[in-house]
């Protein structure tokens, strides 16, 4: 730390020697409220205050450019504290060279390769500490080499529960890549490949007596390729990449279960794919993504193990997610969680416009794992786990061991200028199974056609949402505006069980003795008036509602633990039983320095972006003030 610092004290000096150009970004988040600690039926809330303040410094100079980021923060919203000199970055540029060194991002390939990024929402960061050199040769051929070290750590999931302010796992990962492409090479064609180098320590069980956490290498090689193709009116991309990781130490690395050991293998292999293509003619166009990603064949018991999860994904991997990221408030709380290391699928996007004021948005994915586990005991009573593979490339499988994953999306958007009314109503549809569990076992001793047949008993958890989002603002006189935010959203969980019989020696079940399905509903609606001035101010009224949580706790129940606005409504006879309001006003003090303030609760939910998710707790009787201002 204190060598970064006398670096940023050093460069400053030059610069300021100079006739230098600089900005500086000052974003500060204070608050006070608190958050409930989950638990099936009870209602207990902690102290959730934060301080989160950051100052951005960039200064440049003709070829040069100094980007520093300060941070001082004890608590962050989400996160743990640091206080100190947060990123620091040095850029030269000229011509056909450029060299970056310190924080790192940006990407190789499409995230296959690496993938660096941040963000401080989610207290997410995979960047990387070191140095980047690009140069350009004869105008065609583009290399890039990178070293450096990503560090940091990441959270235990994304669930109630999670403690979003503690890191379970810390990472340390040295990286070393070179990355060629040769741009074109035919009219409008770019071909290109990358060699990747990974050394990192990982978090693993280790203890045989007291199952504890200890720091192990894991060394990864990912050689990757790609090719792009852009025409007149449509372009294609592909990426594959292959990744072989070895446990130098294998030998004294096991993991206890409950019931089991678990042995990790000294060297596996994967490999992902990934292909989009986009075809845009005119007023109307459609894009296609097809994902393929197999770096990890582990049965659920290992999965179940988040250490030896981490110990096989890298902290800078990130390959595209292949599904819609939704904008929505209901929507973006329960997205599909992408499995990084086992998951191939789809997605297909079209979008036109109808007239002069209509547009119209379609959207279709699905995915799946590559493989579905089931516990087999045998005739003589020993106990295996039996996988079943799916090959077929691209193309997810609907067998509920595998996972699947499908959502349906419309959009209508309306503008009519003479009114500024801009209306926007989506439809959305997904189904997917959370959990599934199988255990298949002969039947000895039983009757003649039982004893020829082994018997499956199949247990699943699947959730169906059916989602409304609309959206519709109004033009009003002296250039206000006023906006109406409405969605609702209805979700089933079924909780199944299937019971078949398959005979020995083949694949497929021949008869079905019975399928048990209990579905339990739930309703979830969103609301948020807003008036306001663009650029000058807004004050927004929001609203959130549950039928009931997942963990049976009611709350807004007691009127003696009401805030300020609970009181009022409540006193105006609205039934405050699971439903979080809250008031919020923006300033523009000028057009670069904004004011923020919200009064009230929140309920929580998943925060996400490619693919990464974290969970961010409910507050309740929250004070919250914010500030950003660029010089």
């Amino acid at each position: 730390m204190r060598l970064r610092n006398a670096i940023l004290i050093g460069i400053c000096s030059v610069l300021t020697a100079q006739e230098t150009q600089f900005s500086v970004g000052v974003s500060s988040f204070n608050g006070e409220a608190k958050t409930p600690i989950i638990q099936f039926g009870r209602n207990q809330f902690y102290p959730y205050d934060f301080g989160e303040h950051y100052l951005d410094l960039s200064a440049w100079r003709g070829e040069l450019t100094l980007w520093a980021n300060v941070e001082l923060s004890g608590p962050p919203r989400i996160g743990p504290s640091f206080a100190g000199l947060r990123k620091l970055s040095l850029s030269w540029e000229r011509d056909n060279l450029s060299v970056m060194v310190g924080d790192l991002y940006g990407q190789i390939g499409r995230g296959l390769g690496l993938n660096m990024w941040e963000n401080q929402n989610m207290d997410w960061d995979s960047t990387l500490r070191g140095a980047w050199l690009k140069t350009k040769l004869r105008d065609r051929f583009r290399l890039d080499l990178i070293a450096g070290k990503a560090t940091g750590g990441r959270h235990l999931g994304a669930a109630p529960g999670i403690d979003p302010r503690r890191r379970d796992f810390s990472e340390d990962e040295t990286i070393g890549a070179v990355s060629a492409k040769m741009e074109n090479l035919f009219p409008g064609s770019n071909i290109g490949g990358y060699l990747i180098f990974m050394n990192g320590k990982r978090s693993w069980f280790t203890s045989r007596e007291s199952n504890d956490l200890e720091i192990v290498t894991v060394t990864s090689v990912k050689p990757g390729f790609l090719l792009e193709y852009a025409g007149n009116n449509f372009d294609l991309y592909f990426e594959g990449v292959a990744r072989s990781a070895s446990l130098p130490d294998v030998d004294s690395l096991y993991s206890e279960t409950r019931f089991m050991w678990h042995h990790y293998e000294r060297q596996t292999s994967g490999r992902g794919l990934y292909l989009a293509g986009s075809y845009y003619p005119g007023n109307w166009g459609v894009t296609v993504e097809l994902k393929d990603y197999l770096f990890d064949r582990s049965p659920p018991e290992q999965r179940a193990h988040l250490p030896f999860r981490l110990g096989r994904s890298s902290l800078v991997t990130g390959p595209p997610s292949g599904f819609r990221e939704h904008s929505s408030t209901l929507l973006a709380r329960t997205p599909h969680i992408m499995d990084l290391d086992d998951e191939l699928g789809f997605q297909i996007e079209f979008n036109r416009q109808l007239n002069e004021n209509l547009f119209l948005l379609l959207n279709y994915s699905r995915s799946s794992r590559h493989t579905a586990f089931a516990i087999e005991t045998d005739e003589s009573f020993r106990i295996a786990w039996q996988r079943s593979d799916h090959e077929r490339l691209f193309v997810p499988s609907s067998d509920y061991g595998f996972y699947p994953f499908h959502e349906g999306y419309a959009e209508l958007t309306y503008r009519y200028d003479p009114l500024r009314l801009d209306f926007t109503a989506g439809l959305a549809q997904s189904s997917e199974v959370l959990i599934y569990r199988a255990h298949s076992f002969y039947r000895a001793g039983a009757s003649e056609w039982l004893s020829s047949r082994s018997k499956k008993i199949e247990l699943f958890e699947r959730r169906n949402l059916f989602s409304i989002p609309t959206e519709l603002t109004i033009g009003l006189p002296w250039n206000l505006f006023v906006s109406f935010d409405m969605e609702h959203q209805w979700e089933a969980l079924a909780f199944g069980s299937k019971t078949s019989f398959t005979p020995h020696g083949e694949s497929k079940s021949d008869s079905v003795k019975a399928v048990d399905i209990d579905v339990v509903p739930y309703y979830y609606r969103y609301g948020a008036v807003t008036i306001g001035k663009a650029s000058r101010f807004s004050f927004s009224f929001l609203f959130d509602h549950a039928s009931k949580t997942k963990t049976g706790d009611i709350f807004n129940s007691d009127p003696e633990q009401d805030n300020a606005l609970e009181d009022l409504l409540r006193r105006n006879q609205i039934d405050l039983a699971n439903k979080w309001f809250g008031i919020e006003t923006t300033l523009y003090v000028t057009s670069s320095t904004v004011v923020s303030f919200f009064y009230g609760s929140v309920q929580g939910g998943l925060k996400c972006e490619n693919g990464i998710c974290v969970y961010v707790p409910g507050l309740e009787d929250a004070s919250m003030l914010s500030f950003t201002a660029n010089f």
